[in-house]
C-alpha cells in the first residue's frame, strides 16, 4: 500500500495546526520540541522535494527522505534571513 501525497500534506497540515495550538495553550511543554524539530528540519525540505518531484517514482524514498533533511537544512536559514529584513 502506498501513501498518496495528498494523504502526507493532509498529515503535515494536521501536525502544524496541533503544533499551533501548542504553543499557544501549553508553551512550556516537551510536545512543542517533539513537533517542532520535524517542523524546521523536515517539513520545508519536504513540500519542496514533493513539489519539485510530484511523480513517487521519481524518487525512492531513501533518496526523498535525505533530499528533505538537505533542503530543509539550506532552505530555513535562508528564510530566517529574509524575514530578518522584511520591516
Amino acid at each position: 500500500m502506498r501513501i498518496k501525497p495528498l494523504h502526507t500534506f493532509f498529515v503535515v497540515n494536521i501536525l502544524t495546526a496541533i503544533l499551533i495550538l501548542i504553543i499557544t495553550f501549553a508553551p512550556g511543554t516537551i510536545f512543542r520540541i517533539i513537533l517542532g524539530l520535524p517542523m524546521v528540519l523536515f517539513f520545508p525540505g519536504y513540500t519542496l522535494i514533493s513539489a519539485l518531484f510530484p511523480r513517487k517514482d521519481s524518487l525512492s524514498g531513501v533518496e526523498r527522505l535525505a533530499l528533505s533533511f538537505g533542503l530543509s537544512i539550506a532552505v530555513v536559514p535562508l528564510i530566517g534571513l529574509i524575514l530578518n529584513y522584511m520591516p
